[in-house]
Protein backbone atom coordinates (compact mmCIF):
# COMPACT_ATOMS: atom_id res chain seq x y z
CA UNK A 1 0.00 0.00 0.00
CA UNK A 2 1.51 3.15 -0.94
CA UNK A 3 -1.00 6.13 -0.20
CA UNK A 4 0.59 9.19 0.75
CA UNK A 5 -0.33 12.60 1.34
CA UNK A 6 1.86 15.28 -1.32
CA UNK A 7 2.95 17.42 1.46
CA UNK A 8 3.48 15.25 4.74
CA UNK A 9 1.79 11.88 5.18
CA UNK A 10 1.41 10.54 8.57
CA UNK A 11 0.93 6.63 8.43
CA UNK A 12 -2.71 5.51 9.30
CA UNK A 13 -2.41 3.92 12.69
CA UNK A 14 -5.44 1.51 13.18
CA UNK A 15 -7.41 2.82 16.41
CA UNK A 16 -11.23 2.17 15.00
CA UNK A 17 -13.24 0.93 17.82
CA UNK A 18 -14.28 -2.91 16.96
CA UNK A 19 -17.83 -2.91 17.02
CA UNK A 20 -20.34 -4.27 14.88
CA UNK A 21 -22.13 -2.82 12.10
CA UNK A 22 -26.14 -2.61 11.60
CA UNK A 23 -28.65 -2.13 9.05
CA UNK A 24 -27.02 0.46 6.44
CA UNK A 25 -23.67 2.76 6.60
CA UNK A 26 -24.99 6.12 6.40
CA UNK A 27 -23.40 9.25 4.36
CA UNK A 28 -22.44 12.14 6.85
CA UNK A 29 -25.58 14.40 7.62
CA UNK A 30 -25.98 17.26 5.20
CA UNK A 31 -28.97 19.63 4.81
CA UNK A 32 -31.19 18.72 1.95
CA UNK A 33 -31.32 20.91 -1.70
CA UNK A 34 -33.95 19.65 -3.65
CA UNK A 35 -32.09 21.08 -6.78
CA UNK A 36 -29.68 18.69 -6.09
CA UNK A 37 -31.23 15.49 -6.31
CA UNK A 38 -28.81 14.64 -9.59
CA UNK A 39 -26.44 16.72 -9.30
CA UNK A 40 -23.51 14.03 -10.16
CA UNK A 41 -22.76 11.47 -12.29
CA UNK A 42 -25.68 8.49 -10.77
CA UNK A 43 -27.18 10.93 -8.81
CA UNK A 44 -27.34 11.38 -4.77
CA UNK A 45 -23.79 10.16 -3.89
CA UNK A 46 -23.79 8.04 -6.91
CA UNK A 47 -26.41 5.81 -5.35
CA UNK A 48 -28.34 5.88 -9.30
CA UNK A 49 -31.93 5.43 -7.85
CA UNK A 50 -35.18 7.29 -7.24
CA UNK A 51 -37.57 6.14 -4.56
CA UNK A 52 -40.35 7.55 -6.52
CA UNK A 53 -40.76 7.90 -10.34
CA UNK A 54 -44.01 8.82 -12.14
CA UNK A 55 -42.81 8.19 -15.75
CA UNK A 56 -44.75 5.47 -17.61
CA UNK A 57 -41.88 3.08 -18.20
CA UNK A 58 -41.56 1.32 -20.79
CA UNK A 59 -42.59 4.74 -22.58
CA UNK A 60 -44.33 5.50 -25.80
CA UNK A 61 -43.63 8.24 -28.45
CA UNK A 62 -46.42 10.20 -26.70
CA UNK A 63 -44.51 10.07 -23.17
CA UNK A 64 -41.32 11.82 -24.83
CA UNK A 65 -41.44 15.60 -23.23
CA UNK A 66 -38.25 16.28 -25.52
CA UNK A 67 -35.28 15.12 -28.19
CA UNK A 68 -32.52 17.35 -29.05
CA UNK A 69 -29.50 16.53 -31.32
CA UNK A 70 -25.94 16.97 -29.28
CA UNK A 71 -23.11 18.24 -31.00
CA UNK A 72 -20.53 15.47 -31.49
CA UNK A 73 -20.85 12.62 -29.27
CA UNK A 74 -19.93 11.18 -25.94
CA UNK A 75 -20.36 8.62 -23.28
CA UNK A 76 -20.92 11.30 -20.14
CA UNK A 77 -24.09 11.34 -18.74
CA UNK A 78 -26.10 14.71 -18.19
CA UNK A 79 -26.50 15.97 -14.37
CA UNK A 80 -29.76 18.26 -13.34
CA UNK A 81 -29.99 21.27 -10.63
CA UNK A 82 -33.42 22.79 -10.63
CA UNK A 83 -34.16 23.82 -14.32
CA UNK A 84 -31.01 23.32 -15.75
CA UNK A 85 -29.42 20.54 -17.26
CA UNK A 86 -25.53 20.18 -17.88
CA UNK A 87 -23.82 18.00 -20.41
CA UNK A 88 -20.30 17.67 -22.20
CA UNK A 89 -19.94 16.62 -25.86
CA UNK A 90 -17.05 16.64 -28.11
CA UNK A 91 -16.40 16.02 -31.86
CA UNK A 92 -14.73 12.85 -32.40
CA UNK A 93 -12.45 13.67 -34.82
CA UNK A 94 -11.12 17.36 -34.00
CA UNK A 95 -11.86 16.74 -29.79
CA UNK A 96 -13.68 20.28 -29.90
CA UNK A 97 -15.49 20.13 -26.82
CA UNK A 98 -18.48 21.32 -25.55
CA UNK A 99 -20.11 21.98 -22.46
CA UNK A 100 -24.06 22.68 -22.54
CA UNK A 101 -26.48 23.62 -20.35
CA UNK A 102 -30.42 23.05 -21.59
CA UNK A 103 -33.78 23.90 -20.25
CA UNK A 104 -35.04 20.69 -18.37
CA UNK A 105 -38.83 21.51 -18.93
CA UNK A 106 -38.18 22.40 -22.70
CA UNK A 107 -34.98 21.48 -23.70
CA UNK A 108 -33.78 24.30 -25.35
CA UNK A 109 -30.08 25.56 -25.17
CA UNK A 110 -29.74 28.13 -22.36
CA UNK A 111 -25.96 28.43 -22.97
CA UNK A 112 -22.59 26.56 -24.57
CA UNK A 113 -19.52 26.77 -23.88
CA UNK A 114 -16.74 25.93 -26.87
CA UNK A 115 -12.92 24.50 -26.40
CA UNK A 116 -10.41 23.42 -28.78
CA UNK A 117 -9.10 19.47 -27.84
CA UNK A 118 -6.58 17.75 -28.81
CA UNK A 119 -6.98 14.39 -31.12
CA UNK A 120 -5.62 11.37 -29.68
CA UNK A 121 -5.81 7.69 -29.11
CA UNK A 122 -8.58 6.24 -27.30
CA UNK A 123 -10.34 2.92 -26.98
CA UNK A 124 -12.93 2.57 -29.47
CA UNK A 125 -15.79 2.20 -26.66
CA UNK A 126 -14.55 5.35 -25.03
CA UNK A 127 -14.80 9.12 -26.47
CA UNK A 128 -13.52 12.70 -26.07
CA UNK A 129 -16.32 13.42 -23.57
CA UNK A 130 -16.76 10.46 -21.30
CA UNK A 131 -16.54 12.55 -17.68
CA UNK A 132 -19.90 13.45 -16.21
CA UNK A 133 -19.75 16.99 -14.83
CA UNK A 134 -21.41 18.27 -11.31
CA UNK A 135 -23.10 20.64 -9.80
CA UNK A 136 -23.60 22.42 -6.84
CA UNK A 137 -23.90 26.06 -5.27
CA UNK A 138 -23.44 28.67 -7.98
CA UNK A 139 -21.39 26.36 -10.11
CA UNK A 140 -21.31 23.68 -12.59
CA UNK A 141 -18.02 21.70 -12.68
CA UNK A 142 -16.23 19.87 -16.13
CA UNK A 143 -12.89 18.22 -16.42
CA UNK A 144 -11.42 17.40 -19.95
CA UNK A 145 -8.20 15.14 -20.07
CA UNK A 146 -5.71 14.56 -23.12
CA UNK A 147 -2.40 13.28 -23.10
CA UNK A 148 -0.61 16.66 -22.26
CA UNK A 149 -3.11 18.04 -19.54
CA UNK A 150 -6.36 17.09 -17.81
CA UNK A 151 -8.28 20.66 -17.08
CA UNK A 152 -10.62 21.68 -14.22
CA UNK A 153 -12.93 24.46 -14.67
CA UNK A 154 -15.97 25.56 -12.44
CA UNK A 155 -18.52 28.12 -14.41
CA UNK A 156 -21.19 29.96 -13.14
CA UNK A 157 -24.77 28.51 -13.68
CA UNK A 158 -26.10 31.22 -16.05
CA UNK A 159 -22.65 30.32 -18.53
CA UNK A 160 -21.45 33.63 -18.27
CA UNK A 161 -18.38 33.54 -16.02
CA UNK A 162 -15.53 31.11 -15.86
CA UNK A 163 -14.62 31.14 -11.96
CA UNK A 164 -11.47 29.36 -12.60
CA UNK A 165 -9.79 26.44 -14.41
CA UNK A 166 -6.98 24.71 -13.06
CA UNK A 167 -4.42 22.56 -15.42
CA UNK A 168 -3.51 18.89 -13.26
CA UNK A 169 -0.54 17.95 -15.63
CA UNK A 170 -0.35 14.68 -18.05
CA UNK A 171 -2.71 11.85 -18.25
CA UNK A 172 -1.21 8.99 -18.94
CA UNK A 173 -3.81 5.83 -19.92
CA UNK A 174 -4.84 3.29 -22.78
CA UNK A 175 -8.02 4.33 -23.25
CA UNK A 176 -8.47 7.68 -22.83
CA UNK A 177 -9.48 10.27 -20.14
CA UNK A 178 -13.07 9.56 -18.26
CA UNK A 179 -12.81 10.36 -14.80
CA UNK A 180 -16.06 12.48 -13.34
CA UNK A 181 -15.91 15.00 -10.67
CA UNK A 182 -17.92 14.59 -7.45
CA UNK A 183 -18.97 17.79 -4.92
CA UNK A 184 -18.63 16.97 -1.03
CA UNK A 185 -19.88 20.23 0.34
CA UNK A 186 -17.35 23.04 -1.07
CA UNK A 187 -15.22 20.33 -1.62
CA UNK A 188 -14.61 18.94 -5.44
CA UNK A 189 -12.66 15.66 -5.66
CA UNK A 190 -11.25 14.29 -8.77
CA UNK A 191 -9.67 10.17 -8.93
CA UNK A 192 -7.00 11.16 -10.77
CA UNK A 193 -5.67 7.65 -11.93
CA UNK A 194 -3.37 6.87 -14.27
CA UNK A 195 -1.51 4.08 -15.97
CA UNK A 196 1.82 2.83 -14.44
CA UNK A 197 2.36 -0.72 -16.58
CA UNK A 198 0.92 -2.21 -19.86
CA UNK A 199 2.92 1.33 -21.66
CA UNK A 200 3.73 1.40 -25.86
CA UNK A 201 7.13 1.98 -26.11
CA UNK A 202 8.19 5.62 -26.03
CA UNK A 203 5.40 5.98 -23.22
CA UNK A 204 6.39 6.98 -19.72
CA UNK A 205 4.49 6.15 -16.27
CA UNK A 206 1.91 8.23 -14.94
CA UNK A 207 1.60 9.18 -11.73
CA UNK A 208 -1.93 8.41 -9.60
CA UNK A 209 -3.47 10.81 -6.46
CA UNK A 210 -6.76 12.02 -5.06
CA UNK A 211 -6.77 15.90 -6.02
CA UNK A 212 -9.17 17.76 -3.70
CA UNK A 213 -9.73 21.48 -4.45
CA UNK A 214 -11.39 23.95 -3.25
CA UNK A 215 -14.93 24.46 -5.10
CA UNK A 216 -15.06 28.86 -4.80
CA UNK A 217 -11.06 29.21 -5.23
CA UNK A 218 -9.81 25.95 -7.69
CA UNK A 219 -7.04 26.01 -5.62
CA UNK A 220 -6.08 22.32 -3.80
CA UNK A 221 -6.67 21.61 -0.03
CA UNK A 222 -4.89 17.98 -0.43
CA UNK A 223 -3.32 15.68 -2.47
CA UNK A 224 -2.85 12.00 -1.43
CA UNK A 225 -0.72 9.80 -4.47
CA UNK A 226 -2.02 6.47 -4.92
CA UNK A 227 0.16 3.23 -6.34
CA UNK A 228 -0.04 3.51 -10.65
CA UNK A 229 -0.71 0.57 -12.32
CA UNK A 230 -4.06 0.35 -14.20
CA UNK A 231 -5.64 3.75 -15.10
CA UNK A 232 -9.14 3.39 -12.87
CA UNK A 233 -12.09 5.28 -13.47
CA UNK A 234 -15.08 5.02 -10.51
CA UNK A 235 -16.43 8.14 -8.52
CA UNK A 236 -15.91 8.29 -4.75
CA UNK A 237 -18.66 7.41 -2.40
CA UNK A 238 -19.07 9.53 0.59
CA UNK A 239 -19.87 7.24 3.86
CA UNK A 240 -19.72 8.28 8.05
CA UNK A 241 -16.98 5.97 10.06
CA UNK A 242 -17.58 4.17 13.24
CA UNK A 243 -16.08 7.53 14.58
CA UNK A 244 -18.32 9.69 12.75
CA UNK A 245 -15.47 10.88 10.29
CA UNK A 246 -16.73 11.78 6.51
CA UNK A 247 -14.83 9.51 4.57
CA UNK A 248 -14.41 8.73 0.69
CA UNK A 249 -13.90 5.57 -0.97
CA UNK A 250 -12.26 4.70 -3.69
CA UNK A 251 -11.07 1.38 -5.52
CA UNK A 252 -8.40 0.71 -7.82
CA UNK A 253 -5.94 -1.97 -8.93
CA UNK A 254 -3.06 -1.02 -7.26
CA UNK A 255 -4.33 -0.17 -3.54
CA UNK A 256 -7.53 -1.91 -3.78
CA UNK A 257 -10.89 -0.92 -1.98
CA UNK A 258 -9.79 1.88 0.29
CA UNK A 259 -10.94 5.09 2.47
CA UNK A 260 -9.97 8.56 2.38
CA UNK A 261 -10.32 11.19 5.55
CA UNK A 262 -12.27 13.85 2.96
CA UNK A 263 -11.46 16.77 5.47
CA UNK A 264 -7.29 15.94 5.54
CA UNK A 265 -7.03 13.16 2.35
CA UNK A 266 -5.19 11.07 5.05
CA UNK A 267 -5.44 7.44 4.41
CA UNK A 268 -8.04 5.53 6.64
CA UNK A 269 -7.46 2.35 5.32
CA UNK A 270 -7.34 -0.72 2.82
CA UNK A 271 -7.55 -3.44 1.52
CA UNK A 272 -6.01 -5.05 -1.59
CA UNK A 273 -8.37 -7.62 -3.72
CA UNK A 274 -7.97 -6.23 -7.19
CA UNK A 275 -5.70 -7.70 -9.81
CA UNK A 276 -7.62 -6.10 -13.02
CA UNK A 277 -8.94 -2.64 -13.81
CA UNK A 278 -11.73 -0.99 -11.42
CA UNK A 279 -13.86 1.21 -13.57
CA UNK A 280 -17.51 1.14 -11.58
CA UNK A 281 -17.81 3.14 -8.82
CA UNK A 282 -17.48 1.93 -5.42
CA UNK A 283 -20.80 1.39 -3.25
CA UNK A 284 -21.39 1.51 0.49
CA UNK A 285 -24.28 -0.39 1.61
CA UNK A 286 -25.28 -2.49 4.84
CA UNK A 287 -21.83 -1.84 6.48
CA UNK A 288 -19.89 -2.88 3.35
CA UNK A 289 -17.82 -1.21 0.96
CA UNK A 290 -18.31 -3.10 -2.74
CA UNK A 291 -16.61 -2.55 -5.80
CA UNK A 292 -15.69 -4.32 -9.12
CA UNK A 293 -12.90 -5.06 -11.47
CA UNK A 294 -12.35 -6.64 -14.70
CA UNK A 295 -11.00 -6.61 -18.29
CA UNK A 296 -12.12 -6.90 -21.78
CA UNK A 297 -11.06 -10.43 -21.49
CA UNK A 298 -13.56 -11.41 -18.96
CA UNK A 299 -12.41 -12.42 -15.33
CA UNK A 300 -14.76 -9.97 -13.72
CA UNK A 301 -15.11 -10.21 -10.25
CA UNK A 302 -16.81 -8.26 -7.34
CA UNK A 303 -15.90 -8.40 -3.95
CA UNK A 304 -17.56 -7.47 -0.86
CA UNK A 305 -15.42 -5.94 2.41
CA UNK A 306 -16.60 -5.00 5.76
CA UNK A 307 -16.09 -1.02 6.19
CA UNK A 308 -15.14 -1.20 9.55
CA UNK A 309 -12.76 -3.77 11.76
CA UNK A 310 -9.93 -5.46 10.00
CA UNK A 311 -12.16 -5.00 6.81
CA UNK A 312 -12.37 -8.62 6.06
CA UNK A 313 -13.74 -9.92 2.63
CA UNK A 314 -17.29 -11.32 3.40
CA UNK A 315 -18.53 -12.69 0.16
CA UNK A 316 -17.16 -12.14 -3.93
CA UNK A 317 -19.09 -13.01 -6.82
CA UNK A 318 -17.37 -14.40 -10.01
CA UNK A 319 -19.77 -14.92 -12.42
CA UNK A 320 -21.67 -12.27 -14.23
CA UNK A 321 -20.14 -9.85 -12.30
CA UNK A 322 -19.84 -6.09 -14.17
CA UNK A 323 -16.75 -4.82 -15.24
CA UNK A 324 -17.72 -1.18 -16.60
CA UNK A 325 -21.67 -0.74 -15.24
CA UNK A 326 -21.60 -0.02 -11.36
CA UNK A 327 -24.16 -1.79 -9.39
CA UNK A 328 -27.11 -0.20 -7.92
CA UNK A 329 -29.10 -1.16 -4.25
CA UNK A 330 -32.83 -1.31 -3.37
CA UNK A 331 -32.90 -1.79 0.72
CA UNK A 332 -31.66 -5.11 0.77
CA UNK A 333 -31.14 -6.56 -2.52
CA UNK A 334 -27.58 -5.66 -4.90
CA UNK A 335 -28.13 -5.54 -8.44
CA UNK A 336 -25.78 -6.06 -11.40
CA UNK A 337 -25.84 -5.77 -14.89
CA UNK A 338 -22.93 -7.33 -16.33
CA UNK A 339 -20.88 -6.04 -19.62
CA UNK A 340 -22.80 -9.17 -21.32
CA UNK A 341 -26.31 -8.18 -20.53
CA UNK A 342 -26.72 -10.30 -17.78
CA UNK A 343 -28.92 -9.08 -14.76
CA UNK A 344 -28.58 -10.37 -11.21
CA UNK A 345 -30.01 -9.91 -7.73
CA UNK A 346 -27.98 -10.53 -4.79
CA UNK A 347 -29.21 -10.36 -0.84
CA UNK A 348 -27.58 -8.00 1.54
CA UNK A 349 -25.56 -8.73 3.54
CA UNK A 350 -25.11 -12.77 2.98
CA UNK A 351 -24.31 -11.88 -0.38
CA UNK A 352 -26.61 -14.91 -1.96
CA UNK A 353 -27.38 -14.89 -5.45
CA UNK A 354 -31.71 -14.76 -5.67
CA UNK A 355 -31.49 -14.70 -9.79
CA UNK A 356 -29.47 -14.15 -12.68
CA UNK A 357 -30.98 -13.63 -16.09
CA UNK A 358 -30.52 -12.58 -19.38
CA UNK A 359 -31.51 -9.67 -19.74
CA UNK A 360 -30.18 -7.57 -22.72
CA UNK A 361 -28.02 -7.91 -25.52
CA UNK A 362 -24.06 -7.13 -24.85
CA UNK A 363 -21.88 -5.42 -24.82
CA UNK A 364 -23.29 -2.79 -22.12
CA UNK A 365 -21.12 0.27 -21.14
CA UNK A 366 -24.32 2.08 -19.10
CA UNK A 367 -25.10 1.62 -15.58
CA UNK A 368 -27.83 0.25 -14.15
CA UNK A 369 -30.77 2.64 -12.40
CA UNK A 370 -33.99 2.39 -10.40
CA UNK A 371 -36.90 4.20 -11.13
CA UNK A 372 -38.86 3.69 -8.61
CA UNK A 373 -39.92 -0.34 -8.52
CA UNK A 374 -38.42 -1.19 -11.72
CA UNK A 375 -34.90 -1.69 -12.92
CA UNK A 376 -33.54 0.11 -15.67
CA UNK A 377 -30.33 -1.13 -18.15
CA UNK A 378 -29.38 -0.05 -21.45
CA UNK A 379 -27.12 -2.25 -23.71
CA UNK A 380 -24.84 -0.03 -26.88
CA UNK A 381 -27.08 -0.85 -29.17
CA UNK A 382 -29.82 1.34 -27.30
CA UNK A 383 -32.15 -1.55 -25.88
CA UNK A 384 -33.65 0.07 -22.73
CA UNK A 385 -34.27 -2.69 -20.95
CA UNK A 386 -37.09 -2.50 -17.67
CA UNK A 387 -36.64 -5.04 -14.65
CA UNK A 388 -38.73 -5.36 -11.67
CA UNK A 389 -36.71 -4.44 -8.31
CA UNK A 390 -37.12 -7.15 -6.61
CA UNK A 391 -36.26 -10.58 -5.58
CA UNK A 392 -38.06 -12.63 -8.44
CA UNK A 393 -36.88 -11.88 -11.60
CA UNK A 394 -39.57 -10.04 -14.34
CA UNK A 395 -38.61 -8.45 -17.05
CA UNK A 396 -41.04 -5.72 -17.88
CA UNK A 397 -40.47 -4.60 -21.20
CA UNK A 398 -37.93 -2.25 -23.23
CA UNK A 399 -37.49 0.67 -25.67
CA UNK A 400 -35.39 1.07 -28.73
CA UNK A 401 -33.21 4.03 -28.51
CA UNK A 402 -32.20 3.53 -32.07
CA UNK A 403 -28.62 4.95 -30.92
CA UNK A 404 -25.87 3.90 -29.62
CA UNK A 405 -26.19 4.34 -26.01
CA UNK A 406 -23.52 4.26 -23.30
CA UNK A 407 -24.24 7.10 -20.87
CA UNK A 408 -26.36 6.38 -17.54
CA UNK A 409 -29.74 7.75 -17.42
CA UNK A 410 -30.97 10.57 -14.58
CA UNK A 411 -33.98 9.44 -12.99
CA UNK A 412 -36.16 12.24 -11.44
CA UNK A 413 -39.50 11.92 -9.50
CA UNK A 414 -41.55 13.21 -12.84
CA UNK A 415 -38.99 12.93 -15.36
CA UNK A 416 -36.02 10.52 -16.86
CA UNK A 417 -33.46 11.59 -18.96
CA UNK A 418 -31.19 9.53 -21.51
CA UNK A 419 -27.99 10.49 -23.24
CA UNK A 420 -27.12 8.76 -26.20
CA UNK A 421 -24.33 9.02 -28.32
CA UNK A 422 -25.85 12.19 -30.30
CA UNK A 423 -29.14 12.83 -28.77
CA UNK A 424 -30.75 13.70 -25.45
CA UNK A 425 -34.03 13.10 -24.54
CA UNK A 426 -36.65 14.01 -22.01
CA UNK A 427 -39.49 11.21 -21.12
CA UNK A 428 -42.05 12.16 -18.42
CA UNK A 429 -43.45 15.56 -17.50
CA UNK A 430 -40.08 17.57 -15.25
Amino acid sequence: MRLKRSRSFRPFTHQLLVCAIVGFAAAPSQAADPNESWSRFRGKNGAGIAETCSVPIPWSSSDVAWSIGLPGGGNGSPVVRGNQVFVQSADPKTAARSVMCLDLASGDLLWKRDSRGQPHRVHRRSSFASPTPCVGGNAVYVVWGQPDKITVASYSLDGKTENWTRDLGRFQSQHGYGASPALFGDILVLFNSQQGEQLRGGQRPGKSSVIALNASSGKTIWQTDLTTRRVCYGVPTLYETAEGKPALLFANTGDGLFALDLASGDSLWSKQVFEKRCVSSPQVVAGLAIGTEGSGGGGNRLFAVDLEGDHDVKFRITRNAPYVPTPVVKGNLLFLWDDNGVASCVELPSGKLLWSERASDGPVSSSPVIAGDKLLGISESGSLVVIAAGSEYEKLGSVDLQDLTRATPVVGESYLLVRTNSRLMCIGKP
